[in-house]
């Protein structure tokens, strides 16, 4: 499979960003909702969510439902917040998707996912990983490439944290494949400060580089 990103600064935006003043009463309380669970300190600012919101807003009964997910996402899964955070960073880079890749780089710093880890998936190399997320590694990048595990990945995750671990990893890989699309349709760019990934191919987890995108 092909995806062939390309890098959101040298082109416009689709939806572009959408400021308070444009936006309606529905739109604006759930910009505000997020606004105080994700940066509490900016409360009453009139400061916007930015990123994917600025496309999904444009339907708010979409925004609101898919807002209501990241708390649970975040803080109410089972599996361990480094192993979902792996799951984002390897599913953003499968799209391509430099908005995605960029912020959570951030919070997988914050999860104990070390730096090595993180600029080696985005390099397009197998990192290496304690057994707890080699399995999640596995699990996620044969769900991307494939559409479907092993009985084998299926399992080791399955031991970890049971069949609700196997299906909120699903979950997160299908949520964050959602929001990659939508920002990638947008053109969305990465913060300023961050930085912009060389679009590559994924390749299936056999020990070896996913490589670029010129690769055979």
């Amino acid at each position: 499979m092909s995806n062939n990103g390309t890098n959101s600064l040298e082109k416009s935006r689709r939806f572009g960003e959408l400021s308070i003043d444009k936006m309606d009463d529905e739109q604006r309380a759930i910009n505000d909702w997020l606004i105080e669970y994700l940066r509490p300190g900016r409360i009453g600012t009139g400061e916007t969510i930015g990123g994917p919101m600025d496309a999904l807003l444009r339907s708010p009964k979409v925004a609101e439902l898919i807002g209501r997910m990241v708390p649970l996402i975040f803080d109410g899964l089972s599996v361990p917040r480094r192993a979902t955070e792996l799951t984002v960073l390897v599913t953003a880079r499968y799209w391509n998707c430099e908005y995605e890749y960029d912020t959570h780089r951030r919070h997988a710093a914050k999860f104990g996912l070390g730096t090595s880890i993180v600029d080696t998936i985005e390099s397009g190399i197998r990192p290496e990983l304690d057994d707890e997320l080699e399995a999640v590694y596995e699990f996620v990048t044969q769900l991307l490439n494939e559409g479907d595990v092993s009985d084998g990945v299926f399992h080791k995750v399955a031991n970890l944290w049971g069949q609700q671990g196997v299906v909120e990893l699903i979950t997160t890989v299908g949520f964050y494949t959602m929001l990659a699309l939508i920002l990638n349709v947008d053109r969305c760019p990465v913060p300023a400060g961050g930085r912009n990934l060389h679009p590559m191919d994924f390749r299936p987890v056999d020990g070896t580089p996913y490589g670029s995108s010129d690769s055979n």
